[in-house]
């Protein structure tokens, strides 16, 4: 492995670390009505059910209607439930995992001795076609509170295709409770962090599924942000 190469890596996991996710800055980037309605609890449950329903569902639970969300942000299109690989909906949970050694020879941060703990999550997905466009909004859930962002930069970065330095600017200025915001990239990623009832963190990551294809730009920008924000208004 290049010395380069373990540069970035390095960077990557700097900026997914726990220890970093505590450290949240915000800007005027709008704001949710979110009445704090879901738990962790609520969240870990509703993904258990869905890994054991190996049939899926097509109906978004918590009462997340991209339909109507793109309405409220002034977005044309049909939003339809994507079953292509026959569920629309998909759930996945961690147990978490305690702080890990660094691979022999890895070059890490040196105010960082260990791969930082994971705390225990639990995540809801749902898929849209919107005029044939695939939309994903992803729920994730943590016991921690403000680390969700952090545990799911590997996703962001999918999504958004940012790099390093985006990702780090993503782990220092996250949306604070209540906020919406355009994650650094190509645009074709937002990002909510949601009240939560309880301990923990609630973050919703509202995306295009269209990795290595030409972004669909009547979804992409502040147009996704401000549905990602009428999206995350909605749970309950």
């Amino acid at each position: 492995m290049t010395t380069a190469r373990r540069r970035t890596l390095a960077a990557l996991f700097a900026s997914a670390g726990v220890l970093l996710g505590t450290a949240a800055c915000t800007s005027s980037s709008g704001s949710l009505p979110g009445s704090g309605a879901l738990s962790y609890d609520a969240v870990r449950s509703t993904a258990e059910k869905l890994r054991q329903n190996q049939g899926g569902q097509d109906v978004c639970p918590f009462g997340l209607d991209l339909g109507k969300a793109l309405t409220a942000a002034g977005i044309p299109g049909t939003a339809t439930p994507d079953t292509g690989d026959g569920r629309a909906v998909d759930g996945d949970t961690g147990s978490g995992a305690p702080p890990q050694p660094w691979p022999s020879g890895f070059t890490h941060p040196p105010e960082m001795p260990s791969v930082p703990a994971r705390p225990p999550h639990a995540s809801v997905g749902c898929d849209w076609r919107v005029d044939g466009t695939p939309v994903r909004a992803e729920l994730v859930a943590t016991t921690q509170r403000g680390v969700a962002v952090n545990l799911v930069l590997p996703l962001i970065q999918r999504a958004a295709g940012a790099g390093v330095d985006q990702l780090q600017q993503i782990s220092t200025d996250q949306p604070a409770a209540g906020q919406a915001k355009l994650v650094p990239g190509t645009g074709g990623a937002a990002l909510a962090r949601v009240p939560i009832k309880g301990d923990g963190d609630l973050i919703l990551l509202v995306s295009q599924d269209r990795t290595g294809a030409e972004l669909d730009r009547a979804l992409a920008g502040e147009p996704l942000r401000r549905a990602a924000e009428a999206l995350a208004g909605q749970l309950r």
